[in-house]
Formats: C-alpha cells, sequence, structure tokens
C-alpha cells in the first residue's frame, strides 16, 4: 500500500479571528458548518473557525488585533454589510485601545480554554511545531493592524509583553504615519514607534502602509524584520483606478516589493476576490477568480522580482470577505492545501509555511516574560 503523504505545515500570515468573532458574533470554538448553519448568510460566510484549521493543516497562524476606525474611508463598500457586521469605530486613541485589548482578551480566553496555543517566542514555537501533529490545536502569533491602540510609542513596551510580535503602523492613516487612502508620511512619534519596535525586536509590516511612509520606515526597521503579512502586487491591480472602494495604494509597488525581498522579508498573498483581480466586485462577478489563475499569477509575478523564498499567504479571509468573496476552489479553511497547486512543486513547503517559519524564527525572542494573564 502506497504511504499517504501529508501536505507540508501551513502558516496563514493574516488573520482577524478575535474581530472576526467579535464583529460577527460568532464563537470560532464552533465549527464552519455550524456557524454556517446558525448565520445563514448570501455574503461574508464564515471561512475558518479554531478547529477548522486543522483540517486545512494550517499548524500556525498570525492572530490581528485590529481597532476599527469610526471613518472606514476606503472601505465603504458598495453593498451594505449585513446587520451586526462592524462594531462601533474608533473616534480616540483610547477607543482604539479599548477594542485591541478587548480582543487581546478573547485570544487569551481561547488560550485558557484550550483552543490556540499563542506563540511569544522561539521556544513557544519549536515546542508548538513538535506537538502539532499529535495535537493539533492552532499556533497564534498577535499582531497589530494599524498602531492608533499604542496611545504613546512608551506605550509599546506593554503590548510586547502580551505577547505582540508584530504591528503595522497603518489602516486608513493613523497618529503615526499614512496609509491606504492617506497619502502622508511617517509622523514623529511613527519614527518613535518604529524605534521602540527595533529595541524591542518587533517586525514591522507593511501592508496598508503608505508608499510615502514606507520608504522612510525602510531604513528605522531592522534588518529581515520588515514583511507585508496580507498585500498584493499593485502592477497587477492597475485598473483599480476606477475602483473608488480600492485605491492604488492598497497594495506594493514593484520597487516596494523589491525592498522588502532584499530585507529578507516575506509578503504574504491577500486571497480577497478583489484583490487578486480588479475587475472583480462583489456586486458584479464580472470574472471568475481562482487559485489555478490569479492566486498563480500574482505568488509568481512577485516571486519573479524577489524569488519564492520572499512570499507566503496572508489570507485576510473572514474580514469582511467569506466564502463568497474567495476563489472558487476555497470553500472553507480545510482547502487550504489546494493553494499548492498555484506554486512549483519545489517551492510548495516553503510558500505554504516555510518561508513564514523562516521569518519567525529570525525575529522572534529565544524566551519571554511570563505568560500575561487574563485581565481582572
Amino acid at each position: 500500500m502506497a504511504r499517504q503523504i501529508e501536505p507540508p505545515i501551513i502558516v496563514d500570515g493574516h488573520l482577524d479571528l478575535a474581530w472576526s468573532s467579535q464583529a460577527n458574533g460568532r464563537d470560532l470554538t464552533r465549527t464552519v458548518a455550524e456557524i454556517r448553519q446558525a448565520e445563514s448568510r448570501t455574503r461574508d460566510s464564515v471561512m475558518l473557525t479554531l478547529p477548522d484549521l486543522a483540517r486545512g493543516h494550517i499548524a500556525l497562524v498570525f492572530g490581528s488585533l485590529y481597532a476599527e476606525p469610526a471613518n472606514l474611508s476606503f472601505a465603504q463598500d458598495l453593498v451594505a454589510p449585513p446587520p451586526g457586521h462592524h462594531p462601533p469605530g474608533y473616534t480616540t486613541p483610547e477607543e482604539a485601545r479599548a477594542q485591541a485589548v478587548s480582543q487581546l482578551e478573547q485570544y487569551l480566553r481561547w488560550e485558557e480554554g484550550g483552543h490556540l496555543r499563542l506563540v511569544r517566542t522561539r521556544d513557544d514555537l519549536e515546542d508548538h511545531l513538535r506537538r502539532w501533529p499529535r495535537d493539533p490545536v492552532p499556533g497564534v502569533v498577535l499582531t497589530m493592524e494599524g498602531a492608533d491602540p499604542v496611545l504613546v510609542p512608551d506605550d509599546f513596551d506593554w503590548w510586547w509583553r502580551q505577547g505582540v510580535r508584530s504591528v503595522g503602523l497603518a489602516w486608513t492613516g493613523t497618529r503615526y504615519a499614512g496609509g491606504t487612502g492617506d497619502p502622508r508620511g511617517l509622523t514623529a512619534p511613527g519614527r518613535e514607534l518604529l524605534a521602540a519596535m527595533q529595541e524591542r525586536g518587533a517586525m514591522h509590516d507593511a501592508s496598508h502602509l503608505a508608499e510615502e511612509a514606507f520608504w522612510e520606515a525602510v531604513d528605522l526597521t531592522a534588518p529581515g524584520a520588515l514583511i507585508a503579512s496580507h498585500s498584493n502586487a499593485r502592477t497587477l491591480l492597475s485598473s483599480a483606478t476606477r475602483r473608488p472602494d480600492l485605491p492604488p495604494d492598497r497594495h506594493l509597488s514593484d520597487d516596494m516589493i523589491r525592498a522588502i525581498g532584499r530585507g529578507g522579508g516575506v509578503i504574504g498573498l491577500n486571497l480577497m476576490n478583489s484583490f487578486l483581480d480588479a475587475d472583480w466586485t462583489l456586486r458584479e462577478r464580472a470574472v471568475p477568480v481562482r487559485v489555478s489563475d490569479q492566486v498563480a499569477r500574482h505568488w509568481a509575478y512577485v516571486a519573479d522580482l524577489i524569488g519564492w523564498e520572499g512570499v507566503g499567504i496572508g489570507s485576510d479571509l473572514d474580514a469582511g470577505a467569506g466564502r463568497e468573496e474567495s476563489p472558487e476552489e476555497l470553500d472553507d479553511a480545510g482547502d487550504w492545501p489546494r493553494l499548492a497547486q498555484a506554486v512549483p512543486e519545489e517551492h510548495r513547503e516553503a510558500v505554504l509555511g516555510g518561508n513564514w517559519l523562516r521569518v519567525l524564527r529570525a525575529n522572534l525572542p529565544n524566551t519571554g516574560a511570563a505568560k500575561p494573564q487574563l485581565p481582572t
């Protein structure tokens, strides 16, 4: 009898797990099938939950702390979101911090309940990878998407002690930097925050960063610590300039891609249909979006610029996009191994997870402080 070959370990570089749970009222300890049956949605249908990650051989994910601004700017969808889809947005740094702390508490509750393992150090990472084949509880590296929850740059030390290992300064523009739809450079506090991150050894996530801020930040980020967790090739989305919901600065120019690659960073491919093909919208669905077509095209394009060692997965699914907004071959998290068909066989293990593991091993601290406890 032929020996069954296990698929490579998969790492997803960007999932808004706590946000998805809180914004949609979802219990992510249930299965996808149970939640779909309860919700009966026609858009944004859930794609992944904590127990379902194992079916897709997804051993590790970057789980975000994402505070949603009251002014969504570019993200106002042309189709009205489902009731309760968006929580009230923040208008002050204190409100942003409260949102992020609430999500941090959610991750800690999941960890306390045995639903995930938070990965804070290299020792945690190696221990998780040893345990995962026989105990497939997902590992989660905490990241922050948009830095407004950091009240002042010195406050980053507190977030580091909670386990945050990567920060993106912007989503739309923040107090720290210009972002998608907000073309500005770094602010003075933004430069201070990057210095605090570099002192601690945190990764800097350039996804959503305005290009003006990106080029200032390159020289302020430690070698090997610059990543883009969920961004695609801007050149392949050039017709997006006609899309009011997708400014051309959301994704990476060729020069930005090369800069990340030169430092040994990884760019995680965003799997939302509208970020894979500028002719696709939820309303019109003018073209089919497939792993074998647009996903393969984006990965190959970036790999031609920086090599296959510079690309990975950063799906961003279930963050305002679910089954209806995803490539045809992906029905839920159990289908993530199908992404292998978009990568040359000799590079599959690296692209599906190995490249992200390399970056984590290079940037996570050897050891860390005691695990934080749930706030009382």
